[in-house]
């Protein structure tokens, strides 16, 4: 009969072979809980409502400025710090669980230890703190900010693409609710902004393959930020 530590370095085998298979594909249960949270967020922005002569009105009739307008605020301020620090937990198990299991990291991939868990998080916090007061796209910061941690430069720029998605989208329903969103305006821009995408994407896609320059992610990136700032000067 095999021996005690056979059986635990077999256990560990099985561990890692799973491990080592859920991470090809895409994790639907954390695609899930985003979807989930944002839709929550949004629901919570539209229950706010606005008190312009345009803004949604509150389905609860919550006034802006009110101490169940602020409560609400808070309550999805709290939320996502919840789900935030769930999240964490859940990062964190899984760093000492690769750690335990002798995990061979990649070039590209990113150690959710204690540490990166709580720099990275607030880095991206005071991106889109900034984002939303100055008008900027938090993909300016995120993407630069993916770069420096060494992540792919394909990885961040489809990360970055994601998260810029769900968080649109529910800034857009905070314009909404407050009557301040130019309907004309809003869907030109989206028009141009997904046909520019679209063909940046693919653009930049051929370029990669058939040149073997992955780098030209990372150029596109920087070109992006230098031309916001010179805009924005």
């Amino acid at each position: 009969p095999p021996s005690l530590p056979e059986i635990y370095q077999d256990i560990d085998e099985q561990q890692l072979s799973a491990l080592l298979e859920a991470e090809k594909n895409t994790p639907f249960d954390k695609v899930v809980i985003l979807s989930v949270m944002v839709s929550v967020v949004i629901a919570l922005n539209l229950v706010k409502g606005g008190s312009g002569k345009n803004s949604f009105p509150s389905p609860l009739g919550v006034k802006c400025g009110s101490s169940g307008y602020w409560a609400i605020t808070g309550l999805v301020i709290v939320f996502v710090l919840i789900v935030s620090v769930w999240m964490r937990s859940g990062l964190i198990e899984k760093w000492r669980l690769k750690k335990r299991l002798r995990y061979k990291y990649v070039e590209g991939d990113v150690e959710w230890n204690e540490y990166h868990t709580v720099l990275y998080p607030c880095i991206c916090f005071f991106a889109g703190f900034f984002a939303g007061m100055f008008g900027v796209g938090g993909g300016i910061v995120k993407g630069p900010l993916m770069l420096y941690m060494g992540v792919h430069p394909l990885v961040a720029s489809a990360t970055c693409a994601v998260m810029i998605m769900f968080t649109s989208v529910a800034a857009t329903t905070m314009f909404i609710a407050f009557g301040t969103l130019i309907w004309d305006y809003g869907i030109f821009l989206f028009i141009i902004g997904l046909v520019a995408t679209v063909v940046g994407q693919f653009g930049v896609s051929y370029l990669v393959q058939k040149y073997k320059r992955v780098s030209l992610v990372s150029l596109s990136i920087g070109a992006v930020v230098a031309i916001s700032t010179v805009l924005m000067a």
